[in-house]
């Protein structure tokens, strides 16, 4: 079994759409795993129905206990994130704003804050449109463990792959867009990334973020140029970039309304019923087969 990354420098290049292709090719041989939790999509592009959920708890948060409360004002002076403000009987943080540093409780005379288990988001298992499946998951605005949640993706997609009988070929992750936590997250330990690099003057200088930090990783690369065909200068930018960092480019996608069209109409590319777009997709999926050694 190989685990089989999409990755780019920037939202918008396409990468969720490439790597529902590639989902759907996989078919039951394969399992989606949307690791991009802040933003997750992946069900959408696959139809997905949700089979199963759990909560995923990020660790402690902090409230303040009114009744307990003596209105001193240390925990508000001493927060750096303005997360604590007087109401009309006591103090309380606002969790949107709570950093969790903790020095309200250090600080705190009385005793009144306490620690509680905080509620990150919630992690689910579902099945595509074709019956493959999908694990994903949902951050709470604003939370920061995105990246636990994103190993905690990765651990029941690989824990599904290790028990299905017939075996699974492949786990293709859906990695967040940028260079951050989340993504080094979602790429570690990979066997193959293939990196889609929108034709553009942002997409071409993000997507040169991301090699440099794949090479760091010492992460193997291919790569997918998408929405070509719009500026010369850039599409050959963009094929000078995958040259460069040596990412052997395996797919020229055009900046083409039928991949829209059968976006819309929840094909994932490899079944639509537009020879085009059906043939591009299958190309692409025999390019990364090959690329992985499967």
């Amino acid at each position: 079994m190989k685990t089989i990354a999409l990755a780019s420098g920037k939202g918008g290049a396409g990468k969720t759409s490439v790597a529902a292709a590639l989902g759907a090719a996989f078919g039951l041989q394969g399992i989606n795993a949307d690791c991009d939790v802040d933003a997750a999509n992946g069900a959408i592009a696959l139809g997905a129905r949700i089979m199963s959920s759990e909560d995923y708890w990020a660790g402690e948060g902090y409230a303040i206990n009114a009744s307990a409360c003596s209105s001193c004002g240390a925990c508000a002076l001493a927060c750096r994130f303005d997360a604590i403000a007087r109401t009309a009987s006591a103090y309380a943080i606002d969790e949107a704003l709570c950093e969790r540093c903790g020095a309200c409780v250090d600080l705190c005379p009385s005793g009144a804050v306490l620690a509680h288990d905080k509620l990150g988001g919630a992690l689910y298992v579902s099945k595509t449109r074709w019956d493959s499946t999908l694990v994903h998951a949902e951050l709470v605005p604003g939370e920061d463990t995105s990246g636990k949640l994103v190993r905690a993706v990765r651990q029941r997609a690989e824990a599904i792959a290790a028990a299905a009988n017939p075996p699974i070929e492949a786990i293709i992750i859906d990695a967040p867009p940028g260079i951050g936590c989340p993504v080094i997250a979602s790429l570690s330990g990979v066997d193959l990334t293939v990196v889609v690099i929108e034709a553009g003057s942002s997409g071409v200088r993000d997507a040169a973020r991301l090699f440099e930090l794949l090479s760091g990783m010492k992460r193997a690369a291919i790569a997918v140029i998408n929405k070509a065909g719009i500026d010369a200068y850039w599409d050959a930018q963009a094929r000078g970039l995958a040259e460069a960092w040596n990412a052997p480019l395996i797919a020229v996608l055009p900046w083409d309304k039928r991949f829209r069209l059968s976006t819309e109409r929840g094909e994932a590319w490899f079944h639509s019923p537009d020879v085009f777009v059906a043939g591009q997709a299958r190309s692409l999926y025999s390019a990364v087969r090959s690329a992985a050694a499967l």
